[in-house]
């Protein structure tokens, strides 16, 4: 069988089972496990779990260890990216930046201890989820056969608190600053440059006011406690106004926001609101990879009776980059940032009911689009 990474050899059955009641054997291992308040497993030498305590079980809602039993990780919690190929978990071009199976192949490796950060995109009836987890892979012996014990703790909400921090600690930081040093200079400014300088204001303003807002959102979207206001827009007008409001922004500077000519003009009813946050996310997101002098353009398109939003930039993103896009928590801009990406596919997709996604190449350059 073919992988594009970890090996796709399985067990059979009958290994699963014996390796299952000979682990089951060992004074106090089941209450061992199951007196953890974390996910317990125990993996054979193809990754399987041939072992688990009850945290996994009630994790993933089965009663019968049976439907465990021969699974890899990615498999038992619905990864999205586990059943990409035959092979199954750990065997698609995205599993080569999972953390959680690099660390049970490194403990295999080295027969050492390893721990590592994962993030995970699962499929939970039909929609998208999002987890960030440490995982922690120790290798076992038992009856002449070697396991990896695999164990997990989600981190998820120290993540969000270090995101949250990071954006309210410097992110805002910087832009009140921005607008300090406005009204330090507002008063010693020709009376011809304050219309540009009050605008400049406005725009700090604002920026400061939605990057608590966006934080709200998103606490929102995760709770599902999030409406969705419905109303009727101009989609020609709705990007004009958006290039125009963005184009104040500091990371814009020395760089062109334009509309493409093409773009069409008609009606659409979506929320407003969150389209604009998921939008405004992409044309941050083009300024930031762009360099000054060039371009970022916002178009707006139907295709097959549906309207395409997109965000062009010409720069090109690396294959190991393209794989972990949308993914919570990751960011190119160092730690503790991460929640762009994850916005655009949590607001777009979960509550304007749109399709996210992107393309990228060394001659095009990179679009991102939402189809609604």
């Amino acid at each position: 069988m073919e992988t594009k990474f970890a090996s796709a050899t399985r067990s059979p059955i009958d290994s699963i089972l014996n390796s299952n009641l000979s682990l089951d054997k060992i004074t106090y291992l089941n209450d061992i496990f199951c007196s953890l308040s974390f996910i317990f497993c125990i993996l054979d030498e193809n990754r399987q779990i041939v072992y688990t305590n009850d945290v996994l079980m009630k994790t993933l809602q089965v009663e019968n260890v049976g439907q465990v039993l021969g699974k890899r990780f990615g498999e038992a919690i619905n990864c999205r990216f586990a059943f990409q190929e035959e092979g199954g978990c750990g065997t698609s071009e995205n599993c080569r930046y999972c953390g959680a199976v690099n660390a049970i192949l490194q403990c295999q490796k080295t027969r050492l201890k390893t721990t590592s950060e994962c993030r995970v995109r699962r499929i939970i009836e039909g929609t998208e989820n999002f987890l960030d987890i440490e995982v922690t892979a120790t290798p076992f012996v038992h009856d002449n056969s070697s396991y990896t014990i695999f164990s997990l703790i989600d981190i998820s909400d120290r993540k969000r608190k270090a995101i949250i921090e990071r954006i309210f600690f410097h992110d805002i930081m910087n832009v009140a600053a921005g607008l300090q040093g406005f009204f330090e200079l507002f008063g010693s400014i020709d009376e011809e440059e304050k219309e540009s300088f009050i605008q400049l204001g406005a725009s700090l303003s604002q920026q400061i006011i939605e990057e608590i807002e966006m934080q709200r959102l998103i606490t929102q979207a995760e709770n599902h406690e999030l409406a969705v206001n419905l109303q009727k827009t101009d989609t020609l007008d709705f990007i004009q106004q958006l290039a125009g409001d963005l184009q104040f922004l500091t990371v814009a500077k020395g760089k062109n926001i334009v509309v493409d000519e093409n773009s069409v003009k008609m009606s659409f009813e979506s929320d407003p609101v969150l389209l604009r946050r998921v939008l405004n996310n992409m044309v941050k997101n083009a300024l930031e990879a762009s360099r000054t002098g060039q371009t970022v353009t916002l178009a707006v398109k139907e295709i097959d009776e549906k309207i395409q939003f997109s965000v062009h930039n010409p720069t090109f993103i690396p294959r190991d980059i393209e794989m972990q896009v949308f993914m919570r928590s990751f960011s190119t801009k160092g730690t503790q940032r991460g929640i762009g990406t994850y916005s655009m596919k949590i607001l777009g997709e979960q509550h304007l009911g749109g399709r996210v996604d992107f393309t990228t190449s060394e001659v095009e350059g990179t679009t991102f689009f939402i189809v609604l």
